[in-house]
């Protein structure tokens, strides 16, 4: 594939968006820009090139709110998460594009759907559900794998973490482990290339600047708005993706 003008230019928006986004809620931004981007990239390129961007900006993050790490709760499902990222990344390499791409809107869509009723259920704060957990996280990661979305596992975090606190320290830690051991297992299996350091870099430049804007646009926005934008993004993208591939096979 040929980075052309409208291909670069398509990458930098999209990340654009996803990581303004992300820079006022803490999330999300695979949600907006993976189905953006596959109606003209591979999830091949764009999964492991959405690391180059994700690690630094998540080890920032992760930095600041280093003082609520919980050592014993955090490891356990880092593990997890990054075990479900191995058959994760072997399906990444070895399905067919379109078929992905039709999971890829799927997965957007289910999370989309759960942000947008998460009022409606019942949410039971600090009650300990090891193996659900650990199941979770794992099946998060096989996710992560393969879309680079890790979203399960941060669903499941915010709706049975104590306080944000424990949340943020939490998902934080999480996503620079997964983010880093990923960047690894895709080295190894010969996903890193050229292209994907292209895109990389692209999308490197584009997070830098939205996460910039984003810190200055927040003062002005009301979360809670912004949330419920973003879910009608993560819906329309997720469908959108779903008919193309389907219909196409592309």
């Amino acid at each position: 594939m040929v980075f052309t003008p409208d291909i670069v230019i398509l990458i930098f928006a999209a990340q654009f968006i996803a990581y303004t986004i992300k820079g006022l809620i803490g999330f999300g931004n695979p949600l907006i820009s993976s189905p953006i981007l596959a109606m003209r990239l591979d999830n091949v390129v764009i999964t492991p090139g959405m690391l180059f961007a994700d690690c630094p900006i998540n080890a920032y993050i992760a930095w600041k709110n280093r003082k609520a790490f919980q050592w014993r709760k955090i490891l356990p499902l880092l593990i997890a998460n990054m075990l479900g990222a191995i058959p994760g990344t072997l399906l990444l390499r070895f399905s067919l594009p379109w078929i992905i791409k039709t999971l890829l809107g799927v997965v957007v869509v289910v999370l989309g759907l759960e942000m947008a009723t998460r009022s409606l259920r019942p949410v039971r704060r600090g009650r300990e559900r090891p193996w659900t957990r650990l199941a979770v996280a794992f099946f998060s990661g096989i996710c992560a794998g393969l879309f680079g979305i890790n979203m399960f596992l941060t669903a499941y975090l915010q709706r049975s973490a104590k306080d944000y606190q424990e949340f943020k320290g939490s998902i934080c830690f999480l996503f620079v482990g997964e983010n880093f051991f990923r960047f690894a297992v895709y080295a190894i299996s010969g996903l890193i290339n050229r292209q994907v350091a292209l895109f990389g870099l692209v999308s490197l430049l584009a997070a830098v600047t939205a996460m910039v804007v984003a810190e200055r646009l927040a003062p002005h926005i009301r979360e809670e708005k912004l949330q419920k934008g973003a879910i009608v993004l993560f819906l329309l993208g997720g469908v959108s993706i779903i008919v193309k591939s389907i219909l196409f096979h592309t």
